[in-house]
């Protein structure tokens, strides 16, 4: 069988559908295309997963509009979806790391005391968290502890997606979980103390990477449409006004001397800045602070508000805020550029889904 040098990653929520192919050219990952939809009408708003049919159908379509070359797909579920905790073993030789079968049979032993329903019921991943010593130490060196960051979602839900991209005439080839799609397209290899902030339509996720592993995650129900909503309810307007006035929002911050947001925006994004805090602050009381933040990555459609939301952040949070440019590590045509830089902070799982072979 020919090796595979194409890959597609599909994020699929209720915001919206994305997707990205990339083909290896050179070791690199090359784009190919992508596509997208916003989720404007009822199909995917509510409960995507049970509407099986209405979500291939879309998946399908948008695939043919954009001309996808592959029927081999990653996808990603939401962390909200998905169990996840660290578990520690200790009096492990290096080389036993290296031997997944082993790994998991005795995590398994651990993680069904603690997993929500009978380990039968779920499927578990597990990955290494990175140290210092288990770099340095020599193959057959003894671990005094090894943590490893469990991940299990329960078996019908996996299903759930199976069933959507076999009926949307795809192979799912794996099922990811969303931090670890954006560890690949906005981090890659550096291993510093980094939040990325993930703001979409209705949620934003949060996730504390350390050493690129997404070791403290937390979702909450705000994100692009409470500012929305805040905007309308404050302006008079409708929803579509409100949607307009955020678009041209930076143009009339620039053209009015503005250093900051009007305050029903500010008031909007209060929760998201308490949830960012407080965060941190638990990060901190867990596991100390020998190792402090670096910086927050912003992304998600909600990340580029009035093209003022990174600024605004560090100064509310005195930490360096960005939003990460996903395409930093993909090859493309340069005429193509400012459109990708404006689409970028929507695409970054699926460029981490489709990125999976090559990091």
């Amino acid at each position: 069988m020919a090796k595979q040098n194409s890959y597609l990653g599909i994020d699929l929520s209720p915001d919206s559908i994305k997707m990205v192919e990339l083909k290896e050219e050179g070791g690199k990952p090359r784009l190919v295309t992508y596509g997208y939809t916003e989720a404007k009408s009822e199909i995917l708003r509510g409960d995507f997963i049970s509407n099986k049919n209405l979500t291939a159908a879309l998946l399908k379509e948008v695939a043919d509009k954009s001309r996808v070359t592959t029927k081999m797909a990653s996808a990603a579920m939401p962390i909200a979806s998905v169990f996840s905790t660290v578990v520690k073993l200790s009096n492990l030789l290096k080389k036993d790391l290296d031997n997944r079968v082993r790994i998991k049979a005795l995590l398994s032993e651990e993680v069904k005391k603690i997993l929500p329903r009978p380990i039968e019921e779920m499927v578990f991943d597990f990955n290494l968290m990175p140290t210092e010593e288990i770099e340095k130490a020599a193959s057959g060196a003894r671990i005094d502890a090894a943590r490893f960051l469990i991940t299990a979602a329960p078996n019908d839900v996996v299903k759930d997606y199976v069933d959507i991209f076999k009926q949307a005439d795809f192979a799912l080839n794996s099922l990811d979980i969303e931090p670890f799609a954006l560890v690949r397209s906005l981090i890659g290899i550096d291993k510093s103390l980094i939040m990325i902030v993930d703001i979409g339509e209705n949620r934003t996720t949060l996730s504390i990477v350390n050493n690129t592993m997404p070791i403290f995650n937390r979702t909450i129900q705000a994100g692009g449409s409470v500012v929305t909503k805040a905007v309308a309810d404050s302006m008079g307007i409708t929803v579509a006004e409100a949607e307009n006035y955020k678009l041209d929002l930076g143009i009339m911050m620039a053209q009015q001397g503005m250093n900051a947001y009007p305050k029903q925006i500010e008031d909007s994004l209060a929760p998201i800045v308490s949830e960012i805090k407080y965060l941190i602050k638990n990060y901190y009381d867990q596991s100390g602070r020998e190792k402090l933040l670096d910086k927050v990555i912003l992304t998600g459609g909600g990340a580029m508000l009035g093209n003022f939301l990174d600024k605004y952040l560090s100064g509310v949070l005195d930490l360096r805020c960005y939003v990460g440019d996903p395409w930093a590590r993909v090859v493309y045509p340069e005429e193509i550029a400012p459109v990708l830089k404006e689409i970028g902070p929507r695409f970054s799982v699926a460029l981490g889904l489709a990125m999976r072979e090559f990091i």
